[in-house]
């Protein structure tokens, strides 16, 4: 017997729907193959637009966040203090604007408590407070979403020594604080 008699003997021994099943398994799986590997790009293609989304994102806030951020560091040095408060002067009506837009609500909240405290003649240990809470919100913002950094060490790498006063200070309820040096705090709590 020949090989070709053979083959033909073999073929003619299987069904038919498992010569059929043998023929279209393969185009099965390539089909298959194909829309997997087109699902997958789309997906990757959505990631990367998402992706260039967040960096967008993150350059926006950054610039928006910089200027104060640059003031609220000039005045913890006192040869820069004096020239900072009249940059503040100038910056903080832009940074209102563009912080309610663009940053979190615990960052907008943590500046609402600024301004509004600010405007009300508070104590120094109660102002270095409202603005270290306002620099962590800000790191949470743009870089360290789950960070665990406190107001004590956004503040306590500024100076030398940290008293207890200024500890207390930036670990208390602001409320608690607010009592401790008979100022009243002026901002309405949020109704969430």
């Amino acid at each position: 017997m020949s090989a070709n008699e053979a083959v033909e003997s073999t073929a003619a021994s299987i069904p038919f729907f498992v010569q059929i099943i043998a023929i279209l398994a393969p185009l099965a799986v390539s089909i298959f193959a194909v829309v997997w590997a087109s699902r997958a790009s789309h997906r990757a293609s959505a990631a990367e637009q998402e992706a260039t989304r967040q960096r967008s994102l993150a350059d926006t806030r950054y610039k928006v966040y910089q200027p104060m951020l640059e003031i609220f560091g000039d005045m913890m040095v006192p040869a820069r203090a004096e020239a900072a408060l009249k940059e503040a002067e100038k910056a903080i009506p832009d940074f209102q604007t563009f912080i309610s837009v663009w940053g979190s609500d615990e960052a907008v909240a943590a500046f609402y408590r600024f301004r509004s405290g600010s405007n009300h003649q508070p104590p120094p240990m109660i102002a270095v407070r409202l603005v270290a809470d306002f620099l962590v919100e800000a790191r949470r913002d743009l870089a360290w979403p789950e960070t665990k950094i406190t107001p004590i060490e956004v503040m306590g790498m500024r100076m030398d020594k940290m008293s207890d006063e200024l500890v207390a200070a930036l670990t208390m309820d602001l409320e608690e604080l607010g009592a401790k040096y008979e100022w009243k705090v002026p901002w309405k709590k949020s109704r969430r």
